[in-house]
This record gives structure tokens, sequence and C-alpha cells, in this order.
């Protein structure tokens, strides 16, 4: 069986570690097992925002788990498209790193983007505008996921 193609927020990446919310870590950890069933990706956006993290020995174990994928590239079809996101009113501006995984997600068709981010990007409305941008801009639809939705 193919593999599912999918590109993880950050917040999947630190939410496997982060003690704080115990129901979000243990169904994080329990999609982490499972994760060699699909075909992971990160891009310069996971690396930056992993970076920025103040604790080394997280930073160093976050790391550990990009190694798992495949980067891709930002490129100027995907600022192009994460523009039309953000003039759709999708994602604000504010959060233009959220449309810009997006983007990702939908010029490297790729099957789902995985997130823990309900605010901007695991919505009703961001599922629904995001495929009609991309049926109008000639891009399959995706699918934006919670890791217990996998």
């Amino acid at each position: 069986m193919k593999k599912l193609k999918i590109f993880l927020d950050t917040s999947v990446y630190s939410a496997i570690f982060d003690e704080r919310d115990p129901n979000r870590q243990n169904q994080t950890q329990d999609f982490w097992k499972n994760i060699e069933e699909y075909n992971l990706y990160y891009s310069q956006i996971n690396i930056e925002e992993i970076d920025a993290v103040s604790d080394e020995e997280l930073k160093k174990k976050m790391k550990m788990l990009l190694k798992i994928g495949k980067k891709i590239e930002i490129t100027e079809e995907v600022n192009e498209l994460t523009k039309k996101y953000i003039n759709e009113n999708l994602i604000p501006e504010k959060y233009e790193n959220d449309a810009l995984l997006l983007a990702l997600t939908s010029v490297y068709s790729l099957d789902i983007l995985v997130s823990w981010n309900f605010k901007h990007l695991v919505k009703r409305k961001t599922r629904i505008g995001v495929n009609l941008v991309n049926l109008k801009e000639g891009y399959k639809s995706i699918e934006i996921l919670a890791p217990p939705e996998l």
C-alpha cells in the first residue's frame, strides 16, 4: 500500500515531550509509534521554530525527530500560494508561517498537514477554504488533521 505523505507542524514535534497536557502528549506518542506508516516532510520553518526553543535538551530531541523526514524547500510558488491563503482571510498575515505550512503541503502534493494548531489550521473554515483555493489554483485537495485523527 502506498504511504501517505504528511507534513508535520512543529507542534507535533514538541507535543511528544510536553508534559503539561498529558492527554495530548499520550495521543502524540501514540501517533509517533506508527510513524513508519507515513512519508514525513518538514521545512526550514520547523528548523527555525525548533532552534528558537531555549531548552537545549528538548531542542536536541526535536531535531532528532526531524531526521526521520525529508526536507522540502520554500519556493516562489510556495510564497505565492501562501499570499493567496492570506488574501482569502484563511490565515491572518501575522501568522504567515501557518499559511506557509499549508502552501508547502499543497505545492509538494502532500496528502496531509498534521498539527495541534486548532486556532488557525485544524478547523473547518481553514479546511474548506484551503481546498477551495487549491481547486481554483490547480492544486489537489489536502487534509488538515490533528495527530489522533490519523
